[in-house]
């Protein structure tokens, strides 16, 4: 799947989103959420993040924030350490394209990551989207109440 096109299918499947990007990486919010993104695509390496390789041309990895049990059924049996980047170290190849794994920095705290996903995945994103997508509405929505 082109990188535009999940751009797109996230921007318009979704009410109120609100793309912001930096670095040439995308975050994706609910309406004017500053800080907490639903969903990420980052499109290449830096300092702190370079497990996916994604310096290569046309790569880039979709990293979504999901619930504590449906992440635990995908990857309990997967050995992490506690913190940021408690899967880096956990024996998974990163640089796999269309595998989804956990996110190697932020698994710990529910997050998962897909290096340039298919077509074919796609379905089992958007149930990953919508729930992302739910859950930083309803934050925002109990931080924001309508008058």
């Amino acid at each position: 799947m082109q990188l535009t096109t999940i751009r797109n299918r996230i921007r318009t499947e979704f009410e109120s989103v609100r793309e912001v990007e930096a670095n040439g990486d995308f975050f994706f919010m609910y309406r004017e959420e500053e800080k907490f993104p639903f969903a990420t695509i980052v499109t290449s390496d830096n300092d702190f993040d370079s497990v996916s390789n994604l310096d290569r041309d046309g790569f880039y990895r979709l990293n979504i924030g999901i619930d504590k049990p449906i992440f635990q059924h995908l990857f309990g049996s997967i050995p992490s350490k506690p913190g940021i980047g408690g899967y880096t170290g956990s024996g998974i190849d990163f640089t796999r394209e269309d595998t989804l794994f956990p996110h190697p920095f932020y698994g710990t705290m529910y997050w998962v990551s897909i290096v340039n996903p298919s077509e074919g995945s796609y379905p089992q994103l958007k149930g990953f989207l919508d729930y992302a997508y739910g859950k930083a509405k309803a934050s925002y929505e109990k931080a924001n109440p309508a008058p």
